[in-house]
Parts: C-alpha cells; sequence; structure tokens
C-alpha cells in the first residue's frame, strides 16, 4: 500500500485532516467505495486518473485550487459535508455522474476543459458553478437541487444539458452564457423545472 492510499484510508476522526495540500500525484488513485476520512487537497495536482466510483466522503473534502491533468472519476461517491472543487481545473473529462452530495456543491471558478458529467446529481444544499467555465461538452440531465442552483456568469461554452434538471431552491442565472450567447441561456433556463425563485 502506497503512503497516499494509507493516508486516505485512516478511520475519520473528528476535527482532525489529512494534510495532502499542494502534494504531485503521479500514479493512478483508485479506491471504489472507499470510505474516507476528511481529506485536504487544496493545490495538488493530479497527474494520473483520479478514480473514487462510489466512495463515501465522511467529512471535510476540499479540492480547491487543484490541477486535474487525467480523467477524474467520482461517480456514485457520496459525499457527506460540503465538497470544494473551487478553481479547480479538469484538463481531461470529469465524471460526478449520480453523485450524492449532502452539503453544498462548489465548483466556483473552475474550468472544465474537457467533457463534464455532472449528470443524475443530487444536491441537498446549493450546487454552486459562480463563475465557472465548461470549455468542452457539459450535462446537468436529471440532477435535482434541493438547496439551489448557482449559475452566476458561468460560461458554458459548448453544448449544455439540463434536461430534467430539477431545482427546488433558488435558480440563479444572472450573466450565463451558452456559446457566448446570453439568449441561449435563457432557453437554457426555460429547459430547468424549477420550483423556487428564479433569476436570470
Amino acid at each position: 500500500m502506497s503512503p497516499l492510499t494509507a493516508k486516505l484510508t485512516q478511520p475519520l476522526r473528528r476535527g482532525e485532516a489529512e494534510d495532502l495540500r499542494g502534494i504531485v500525484v503521479d500514479e493512478p488513485l483508485a479506491l471504489e467505495g472507499a470510505l474516507l476520512p476528511n481529506l485536504d487537497f487544496t493545490g495538488t495536482t493530479f497527474k494520473a486518473p483520479l478514480a473514487l466510483r462510489g466512495a463515501r466522503f465522511q467529512g471535510l473534502a476540499w479540492f480547491c485550487d487543484c490541477k486535474f491533468e487525467a480523467p477524474v472519476d467520482l461517480s456514485g461517491a457520496l459525499f457527506l459535508s460540503d465538497a470544494r472543487f473551487d478553481r479547480a481545473r479538469f484538463e481531461r473529462d470529469a465524471v460526478f455522474s449520480g453523485t450524492e452530495f449532502h452539503g453544498v456543491a462548489c465548483f466556483d471558478q473552475a474550468e472544465f476543459t474537457d467533457t463534464a458529467f455532472l449528470d443524475r446529481m443530487v444536491c441537498y444544499g446549493n450546487l454552486s458553478l459562480d463563475h465557472t467555465r465548461f470549455v468542452g461538452a457539459a450535462t446537468l440531465q436529471d440532477c435535482e437541487c434541493f438547496g439551489g442552483f448557482w449559475c452566476n456568469d458561468t460560461a458554458f461554452g459548448g453544448r449544455a444539458d439540463v434536461r430534467g434538471l430539477e431545482v427546488h431552491g433558488r435558480t440563479w442565472l444572472v450573466g450565463a452564457t451558452v456559446g457566448g450567447d446570453a439568449a441561449q441561456a435563457g432557453r437554457l433556463a426555460a429547459s430547468i423545472r424549477s420550483y423556487g425563485y428564479r433569476w436570470r
């Protein structure tokens, strides 16, 4: 077992987090269905694939300012607290299909260069995409957002699929664009099933 894997499989200790800030991960990391402790990966560079399908993040999950140079697969993962991907850069496919967030799912100022699979997610807190940039195609198909959907100045550069997206809180699409066109964002908003306040 590698030292990194050993840290990731430590038991959860309340008030303590595994400090993995600023490291470089150059070997594939695959821990399907793992129980993960509090993790702080702030500023880490992932040069190899990250596969945590079905993993259970029991506490802190910080991936702020991370650079993902290889594919990321967090499909079916469960975040029991806030998940922070602020300012993260995803340079290859990013798969969050079927992921469940019990806290805030924060992707503020993140950049998705390749395809972003954010479909079938369940967000009990807010799904925040403030100033997020999607260069490739993005799918949020069949997501359910109970705490709201925040897309302030979000730029969808390519195709954006929101069929079946349900928002039970506030929907904010002010300044959002699709292919650089604000009018397209208006059509995007019309496709979202919103049960709360809507601003666009």
